[in-house]
């Protein structure tokens, strides 16, 4: 199983463990809500049951204030037998009997309504906790699928980076011995072949025409100077420490549009800003490799380069109007061996930077190269 498949088998895994995550917190978001309504309609039945017990408390109070007024009379009465009808002897007696046995009656509602009530409150209580717990739980599983849904995720990019990495260290391995190779071979077939030919031109000077001699080993040399230049020119640009990035790329935009026949506009936006080597670099190459894939793919008539100097960051945008791309596949670009717009893409980011890749508004390609500014450096 290679990284990618690890990585498609890791955010597989992640999202089954979102949606055993998600429909266990609906279950208990589902157990809140009916929790919290049973607490509801506890809390009513608990007010109702605590208004009751304090009316059967006073009530049983009154009663017990009158029973012993009533106790007491009849003891007043059963002390003066002369005094006292039998009639209001039995009087005093039944009503005295009444309210014993009504305020019994209340004790034993006032128990019970207690009772009630002190059962309520812990019901009430219990409910109470589970509610909470069950609330707790649900923040506990969205900040578990928070972090699954995003540190998870920087988990698969970072796997995904680390093999970026190890595949452009190879690729940059295989790059350089292929640029090595590359150089060898311009200056074995260009300047050092018409330097040895010049060198056999050379003993025969007094055995030809001088001035037709003369004239052949300075074109000759020209050439051999002319091709050297641009082997230093391709490895670094002079006028990048000379002039700066704007005219070093419009003078290499002029000519690339020379040699390939495709016209290129070059378009400044704001004041340059002053970029430090590594910037300057890094961003030159990056319209070098767009122009080359323009060379390559695109078909295109027309080019343009626009350097949009912002308040915080430097927009290069290099559009054709050629075929048009898709899309990037930067991961199969890696792989392929295709390492000029990946390695710019990059660079840039080490240096906080972007590079994308994107079908035009109208037709053909659109490179956009961002950088940061502000950093400072010496031009």
């Amino acid at each position: 199983m290679n990284v990618n498949e690890r990585i498609a088998a890791l955010k597989s895994a992640v999202g089954n463990v979102l949606t055993a995550i998600a429909e266990s917190k609906e279950q208990a978001d589902s157990i809140a809500r009916s929790t919290l309504e049973e607490v509801r309609l506890l809390e009513a039945e608990f007010e109702r049951m605590r208004i009751e017990c304090a009316e059967a408390i006073e009530r049983v109070e009154q009663l017990d204030r009158e029973a012993r007024v009533a106790r007491q009379r009849l003891v007043q009465v059963s002390r003066n037998l002369q005094r006292s009808s039998e009639a209001e002897m039995q009087r005093v007696y039944e009503q005295a009997q009444q309210l014993q046995t009504e305020l019994g009656q209340w004790q034993e509602r006032e128990r019970q309504l207690r009772l009630r009530r002190d059962d309520i409150a812990r019901r009430l209580k219990a409910l109470r906790e589970i509610a909470r717990q069950a609330e707790r739980l649900v923040h506990t599983f969205h900040h578990i699928k928070d972090f699954l849904d995003g540190d998870m995720q920087e988990v698969a990019g970072a796997l995904q980076t680390a093999h970026t990495q190890t595949l452009l260290g190879l690729q940059m391995l295989q790059m350089l011995e292929e640029e090595r190779r590359t150089l060898a071979q311009k200056l074995h077939d260009g300047p050092m072949q018409s330097l040895a030919s010049l060198a056999m031109r050379s003993e025969a000077l007094w055995g030809d025409d001088p001035v037709r001699l003369r004239g052949d080993l300075r074109n000759r040399l020209n050439t051999v100077i002319g091709d050297l230049r641009q082997l230093v020119y391709d490895l670094r640009p002079p006028l990048l420490d000379d002039l700066g990035l704007v005219p070093t790329l419009k003078r290499y935009a002029e000519q690339w549009s020379h040699r390939y026949g495709v016209p290129v506009k070059v378009q400044l936006v704001g004041l340059e800003v002053t970029l430090t080597p590594t910037e300057k670099v890094t961003v030159f190459r990056s319209v070098q490799e767009s122009l080359e894939n323009v060379r390559v793919h695109a078909q295109a008539s027309q080019v343009w380069i626009t350097l949009t100097y912002g308040t915080d960051q430097l927009h290069v945008e290099v559009r054709d109007d050629g075929i048009g791309l898709a899309a990037a596949e930067w991961g199969q670009w890696l792989e392929q061996g295709k390492l000029g717009l990946t390695l710019c893409r990059q660079r840039l980011s080490l240096m906080g930077g972007s590079f994308t890749i994107e079908p035009a508004a109208a037709a053909g390609t659109c490179v956009s190269i961002r950088l940061p500014l502000g950093r400072g450096g010496n031009a």
